[in-house]
């Protein structure tokens, strides 16, 4: 089908945002709640398999041939870790054959993503691959088999290159508008001088997306682009305290930004994009960055930030955006028509999942009777996610980057 960006504006996210305004603000009645007994089961199966990953995890061995036993070794244990694990349960949705062509697709993700930009750290490294495990998710929701995406690779890089370079405070507005116009020259077909590597970078992932989706043959990729540049200069808004935005501006900036975003994700998937796929994408979009906003509270706060979870802080009107956030994705998800119904289900179980950590990362601006209730519908006990969280954070800190990074090139070397 053809569209265009004033199509997308006043059609499809119109209806978002009226199925976000009707959508139910009291505590969600369809939500499982998850027996300790369940949640004991699951943390054993974490610890068990952290300990197994341990000694592993200690170093790569000197020796060649005990070096390729290790890699072996350890990408077996992996492989029977995402079989067996009983938290999301990938592999009860997918079969043998596609988890393992899962695994592989991510591990080449890593290869480009650590030859393109050695310089990422861990947590940018993360940032685009969450963003590349949605875009394979879309793929198994509609059976696109197709394997790894330069596209996709592309679109996903630029999230550390750009959120990251809009949200820096270092930068002043003058860098930012810069870079953003050079990357609108860019997508519009013009010169553009390249006078830092960053720029340079940028441009080698938009070329990325072009080489998979060329200008002449799908110029919608350069317009869905051009809105997501426009999305994320309107979102510049949020980061100005002088200019108090309003509960609508806040709304819009977040269903735009957030729609198109997803939007992208799910053109680059190999089906026909339908009036209903731009319906629920630009909904899924909508949906994430309220997540993303979610767990921000506390940094974003501190920033001055305005976005819907800023704008209120006592623990009602956080919960009344949270139970609004849960309806609203289980709506826009039950009237999806999908390929792959079953793998629907498994993302909006995740969308669930998704919701709860991210209320505990936040968990100050949330009652304890709340977080009691989230609690009940985690797969683990709350101490054992914030402990386990806490760990996480300093295994993973910049005094280790260094040898979590050699492991990691190791591991995915071809």
């Amino acid at each position: 089908m053809t569209f265009d960006a004033d199509m997308i504006k006043e059609q499809y996210l119109t209806a978002v945002k009226k199925a976000w305004l009707t959508a139910e603000a009291s505590f969600p009645a369809f939500l499982c709640e998850i027996p300790t007994e369940r949640k004991l089961v699951n943390e054993a199966f974490i610890s068990h398999s952290r300990t197994r990953l341990q000694e592993p995890l200690k170093g790569v061995p000197k020796i060649p041939w005990r070096r390729k036993r290790w890699k072996g070794d350890l990408l077996k244990l992996v492989g029977e870790i995402l079989y067996q694990e009983t938290i999301i349960n990938l592999h009860s949705f997918l079969e043998r054959e596609e988890l393992a062509a899962f695994q592989e697709e991510l591990m080449e993700f890593m290869r480009q993503a650590r030859s393109f930009s050695p310089e990422l750290s861990f947590e940018e490294i993360g940032q685009a691959l969450r963003n590349y495990i949605v875009y394979v998710m879309f793929k198994k929701i509609h059976q696109d088999n197709s394997g790894f995406s330069r596209a996709g690779f592309g679109y996903s890089m630029l999230y550390p290159f750009t959120d990251n370079f809009i949200d820096n405070v270092a930068a002043s507005s003058q860098e930012k508008a810069k870079y953003n116009r050079m990357i609108r020259n860019k997508l519009q077909g013009r010169a553009v001088s390249q006078k830092t590597i960053h720029h340079k970078k940028t441009c080698d992932l938009l070329k990325a997306i072009e080489a998979d989706f060329p200008r002449e043959t799908c110029p919608m990729t350069s317009q869905l682009l051009l809105m997501m540049l426009d999305a994320q200069e309107l979102s510049l808004s949020q980061q100005d305290g002088a200019t108090l935005l309003s509960p609508g501006s806040r709304l819009d900036i977040s269903l735009y930004k957030g729609g198109i975003s997803v939007l992208i994700d799910r053109y680059f998937v190999r089906k026909e994009l339908t009036e209903e796929d731009i319906l629920f994408y630009t909904g899924m979009g909508f949906f994430l960055q309220l997540a993303d906003d979610l767990q921000d509270i506390q940094e974003d706060s501190e920033r001055g930030y305005q976005t819907l979870f800023t704008l209120d802080l006592n623990p009602s009107h956080e919960e009344e955006l949270v139970n609004r956030s849960l309806h609203f994705i289980h709506n826009i998800m039950s009237s999806y028509r999908a390929e792959n119904n079953r793998f629907k289900d498994f993302v909006l179980l995740n969308c669930y999942q998704l919701v709860y950590t991210s209320i505990l990362r936040s968990k100050a601006f949330f009652s304890e009777e709340y977080l009691e209730r989230i609690e009940r519908l985690l797969p683990v006990t709350r101490g054992y996610y914030d402990s386990f969280h806490k760990e996480m954070a300093i295994n993973l800190g910049l005094e280790n980057q260094g040898q979590y990074m050699k492991l990691l090139d190791e591991l995915i070397a071809p």
